[in-house]
């Protein structure tokens, strides 16, 4: 296999994972706006699925720690 392929190959694994990545995301919003599950919950879900790095959720709400 040559460099071009496996950086190919490399891609195409990318693509899918963000694939991925995009559907837990909008799972984890639908869930939340529809009250399925709370704010703590939300997060806790995107860290488990390695999604909480592309989000920035706030640091504190009110007078409790989100993250």
């Amino acid at each position: 296999m040559s460099r071009v392929d496996y950086l190919l190959a490399e891609l195409r694994c990318a693509s899918l994972q963000a694939r991925l990545w995009q559907a837990d995301i909008d799972a984890v919003g639908l869930a939340l706006k529809a009250g399925w599950i709370k704010p703590e919950q939300a997060i806790e879900t995107l860290a488990d699925c390695d999604c909480l790095q592309l989000i920035s959720p706030e640091r504190t709400h009110g007078n409790k720690a989100t993250t």
